[in-house]
C-alpha cells in the first residue's frame, strides 16, 4: 500500500465524521440505534487503518503524520454525544 491510500481513506473518514457529528447534534437522531452502530463501525475502521499503517513502507515522518491524523479523528469520533439509552 502507498501513503496515498491512507490519505484517501482519511478523507473518507473525515466526511463520515462530519455526517455523524451532524446527526448526533439532531435531538431526533441522537437516540437512533443506527447512529451508535455507525459510530462503532467508524471507530473500528480507524483502528484497522492505524494497524495497516504500521506495514506501510514510507518515511517515518509521513507515517507519524498519518498516525496523528488517525488518532485525532478517532478521539473526535469517540467524543460524539449519543442520546441516553432507554431503560
Amino acid at each position: 500500500m502507498e501513503a496515498t491510500y491512507f490519505k484517501n481513506q482519511l478523507r473518507g473518514y473525515n466526511v463520515a465524521f462530519a455526517i455523524l457529528r451532524a446527526e448526533s447534534e439532531d435531538d431526533f437522531c441522537m437516540n437512533c440505534i443506527g447512529l451508535e452502530g455507525a459510530i462503532m463501525k467508524v471507530e473500528k475502521g480507524l483502528k484497522k487503518l492505524k494497524l495497516d499503517l504500521e506495514d506501510l513502507v514510507a518515511p517515518e515522518e509521513e507515517k507519524r503524520v498519518l498516525t496523528n491524523q488517525i488518532e485525532q479523528l478517532s478521539q473526535q469520533v469517540s467524543s460524539l454525544p449519543l442520546g441516553e439509552q432507554p431503560t
